[in-house]
């Protein structure tokens, strides 16, 4: 009898226990609600500015005055000049429709033009103009700037899905040496207001 005592003991703790835990969760289930819980947290974007360039096949292949048989020459016509639509350049420089910042265009040359006898046709004597229309008259030859070794701010503000157009001319000095002259021209395409 002893022994059926000490067991009913310990099923007797073991109830009591149990009876303890599911007094202590029904007095915590008031404060259980059922609720979905709330929040919020920032979502942040930042959109770069994003402009894509490219050159007319004409400009890309190069700016050729040609032979020049008399000096001194002036404004000498690079060859695309007018070989366009309506006499038109067709040297041009488009600004990608999905650009979406308008561009600056800025340029310059890296030297003046030199021949391998290093022979130079100074640079105040290579000129351009752009326009963002072209015709027979624009861009207009009063408008020529000479090129620099440094970026010059040569166009502003143009817009996404525009070309700007270009004319090149040259001068030569009576006295110049006879030979093939070269050099390079760059363009840079930045976006407005960026400076060169």
């Amino acid at each position: 009898m002893k022994h059926f005592f000490k067991q009913q003991k310990n099923s007797l703790l073991i109830l009591i226990l149990v009876i303890c835990l599911i007094l202590l969760i029904f007095e915590n289930l008031g404060s259980l609600t059922g609720n979905v819980s709330e929040g919020s947290t920032p979502s942040n974007v930042s959109i770069l500015n994003y402009i894509s360039v490219d050159f007319s096949q004409n400009l890309s292949d190069g700016i050729q005055f040609g032979n020049v048989s008399f000096l001194p020459s002036t404004d000498i016509n690079a060859t695309h000049n007018y070989d366009g639509a309506d006499s038109g350049s067709t040297f041009y420089l488009s600004v990608s429709a999905d650009s979406n910042s308008p561009v600056d265009f800025c340029v310059k040359a890296n030297e003046g033009l030199t021949s391998p006898a290093l022979d130079v046709i100074g640079l105040g004597n290579e000129t351009y103009s752009n326009s963002s229309v072209t015709n027979i008259t624009s861009p207009i030859p009063e408008a020529q700037v000479p090129l620099t070794t440094e970026y010059s701010l040569s166009s502003i503000a143009v817009s996404a899905g525009s070309n700007k157009y270009w004319r090149f001319w040259l001068d030569i000095p009576v006295a110049q040496p006879s030979g093939s002259y070269n050099n390079t021209i760059s363009f840079n395409g930045i976006i407005t207001g960026t400076g060169c």
